[in-house]
């Protein structure tokens, strides 16, 4: 069976494929997703912020808990680039195989 190709399907479906594959493949990504989720979960005001787009008054303890959230934010999304990133040179390789212009020996 062929793989799906990128370009025969739509872009954000392909990526938020390869992020899910994170969760089952990288154990690392699985540790900061975690470690996110449980702080969303302990400190409804963040929850509160960041999903609801509340604004809130936050104590000292919520907003070191406020940058633990980014700096892990920040992490997740390095992973997440990097998949992006592979995708995108795995899917032109194949579609220039594809179109003729990388020819197999």
């Amino acid at each position: 069976m062929d793989e799906i190709r990128l370009y025969e399907m739509y872009l954000n479906e392909a990526i938020e494929e390869r992020k899910s594959g994170l969760l089952n493949k990288n154990p690392e990504y699985q540790k900061l997703k975690e470690k996110f989720n449980n702080i969303m979960n302990n400190y409804p005001k963040l929850q509160l912020i960041l999903e609801e787009d509340r604004q809130m008054i936050l104590d000292e303890t919520e907003c070191k808990m406020l940058q633990k959230l980014v700096s892990i934010y920040l992490e997740m999304t390095d992973f997440e680039d990097k998949e992006i990133f592979l995708l995108g040179g795995k899917e032109m390789f194949y579609y220039l195989k594809d179109t003729g212009v990388i020819k197999e020996k």
